[in-house]
């Protein structure tokens, strides 16, 4: 049944030659600095797209409203709630979401301006398509005292397929950055606010579980991903245990689930991080967010 409709809809677009409809959510807080970015990448593309940008505010101290009010566009619409979390706020967003789709970007990413433009020519050529993760240009930057110090290329972020399986057992990363779903699809499908840490990840499954035959991964870079180490971000403020807290409840939630049958993260991803812990306890590893920066 629900793959007729995604047939019926994808031929309706084309005949009526209407502009898809996405509603793009984007959790901040105390990015004011750097938020007028991700909109303009959202506003300035090639294509001729609806779109509405839902920008949830998570209890931000900074000038993050006022951005917003200077661009002055009526496609944002601007939600604020106490601090909760990015899942919180997502759930916020997807909540007042009105559009077909559903993209999601973090506050201090930026599209590239043709994002829309390929991801439309993918939804339009695959009637079955009902979400999908991109590829992003990835690079992680280290920060001290506010100033760049280090930039690092991640060659992960550069395989050229992934598959459904490949994402639960751990074989490729996913990333919220640029992911996009139908928003029909979620249901009762939530942001858990319980994870403070890969909790994309533990979305993605939930999704992934319902509907494993609806996944497409575009190779084609199609934003611009920095992941910022040494600032006030989640990244650069977790320890190793709570990594490994966080991959012993994903692993316990979804534990059941067929597409994670077979895996082998599990418990060795949970040991290492708590391995880890140890060894930061004693002083023979250095913090989590400057490891990547020490690999060669």
């Amino acid at each position: 049944m629900y793959r007729e409709s995604g047939k019926l809809f994808a031929q309706h677009k084309r005949m009526n030659s209407e502009p898809l409809g996405f509603s793009i959510i984007i959790p901040t807080y105390n990015r004011g600095y750097i938020l007028d970015e991700a909109i303009s990448s959202v506003l300035n593309q090639q294509a001729q797209v609806d779109i509405e940008i839902i920008v949830v505010d998570d209890g931000s101290t900074d000038n993050t409203q006022k951005v917003i009010d200077s661009v002055g566009d009526e496609r944002i619409k601007y939600f604020s709630q106490s601090n909760q979390g990015p899942s919180s706020a997502r759930n916020l967003g997807l909540k007042n979401a009105t559009k077909d789709w559903i993209v999601y970007l973090d506050s201090d990413n930026k599209l590239y301006p043709n994002y829309f433009k390929v991801i439309s020519d993918y939804i339009l050529s695959n009637p079955d398509m009902t979400y999908s993760m991109v590829r992003a240009h990835k690079t992680y930057v280290l920060y001290e005292n506010g100033k760049v110090i280090q930039t690092k290329e991640d060659m992960g972020s550069h395989l050229e397929e992934v598959s459904v399986q490949d994402l639960f057992h751990y074989k490729a990363i996913f990333d919220v950055n640029g992911f996009f779903h139908r928003r029909d699809i979620v249901g009762d499908i939530k942001w858990d606010e319980k994870l403070a840490r890969i909790e994309d990840w533990d979305f993605f499954m939930s999704i992934a579980e319902r509907h494993p035959n609806g996944f497409i991964y575009i190779s084609q870079p199609v934003l611009d991903y920095k992941m910022r180490f040494g600032t006030d971000g989640i990244l650069s403020n977790s320890s190793y245990i709570q990594w490994a807290e966080a991959f012993e409840y994903i692993y316990q939630k979804h534990k059941n689930d067929k597409l994670l049958q077979g895996q082998q993260w599990y418990p060795a991803k949970v040991e290492y991080y708590r391995q880890k812990q140890i060894d930061f306890e004693a002083g023979r590893v250095p913090p989590p967010h400057l490891r990547i920066f020490l690999r060669d």
